[in-house]
């Protein structure tokens, strides 16, 4: 399965069991980077084939040559135990992921993390501002200051900062909608309170899933009765035509008067 390690045949090789062997191969190390990240998070995938660990440097110890196995070294360790696993805690995995992307990718890593752990995004800034020197680093820091709690997911991440990076004012993320008696209304991916403006991702699951279809439906009429603009973005919107977002979001802030909008 990796290096020296084997399991019987009839055995589903997971991403956990490919960790477990990682670790066996390098005794006293743990999980770390995108291998860290993707226990964080429950995101199979991460990493793809290559299962990431680190060790606390020695000259005297002997590195295995492992294909699948990535292992970092460090003059000092940070540890934490996740159902049973020694890995880095969330904010070392942030900085870890740092020189692997770029600032899109590591705020969205950062969100996720966020919302996963509940590490706070001001702990990644602390970290992130202590690493005076390091790789990455100050792309670290540009991005901790990025992150927000309450983010659902990636493609809610990538489109905040295609928003933000286009140059239009920051959204916030989860305001929760009330009616004018007081009752909760909604709470939309992304919003501008002041302008009544509600952003919505919709993923694949709102086509194809009758029930939060008509759900959907229902928000965005209550939504409308209260005054509010609802715009509804989707995959195709945010991966092929980015640019139709950012201008047809300008045209609505501008048409509602925004401070900034001159």
């Amino acid at each position: 399965m990796l290096g020296s390690v084997y399991v019987e045949g009839y055995v589903a090789v997971t991403s956990r069991l490919k960790v477990e062997a990682a670790l066996l191969l390098t005794p006293g190390a743990v999980a770390s980077h995108h291998t860290a990240f993707g226990l964080w998070t429950a995101d199979e995938h991460a990493g793809g084939d290559v299962v990431h660990v680190t060790v606390e440097r020695d000259p005297h110890r002997v590195l295995p040559r492992v294909g699948g196995l990535r292992v970092h070294e460090v003059q000092h360790l940070d540890r934490v135990l996740r159902d049973g696993l020694p890995l880095t805690p969330p904010e070392r995995t942030f900085l870890d992921l740092a020189p692997y992307h770029d600032l899109t990718g590591l705020v969205t890593a950062g969100d996720s993390l966020v919302r996963r752990t509940g590490v706070e995004p001001e702990r990644l800034i602390e970290m992130a501002t202590a690493a005076i020197g390091r790789r990455g680093a100050r792309l670290a820091r540009e991005a901790a200051a990025l992150v927000r709690r309450g983010v659902d997911s990636p493609p809610e991440s990538l489109l905040r900062l295609l928003l933000i990076l286009g140059g239009l004012p920051e959204p916030v993320v989860g305001y929760v909608v009330t009616d004018s008696a007081g009752g909760w209304l909604a709470r939309p991916d992304l919003a501008y309170p002041d302008l009544r403006i509600a952003i919505e991702y919709d993923g694949l699951h709102h086509l194809v899933d009758a029930r939060q279809w008509r759900q959907d439906i229902r928000r965005r009429e209550n939504l409308e009765r209260e005054g509010w603009l609802v715009r509804v973005v989707t995959a195709h919107d945010l991966y092929q035509i980015p640019q139709t977002i950012l201008a047809r979001l300008t045209q609505d802030i501008h048409s509602r008067h925004h401070p900034q909008a001159a």
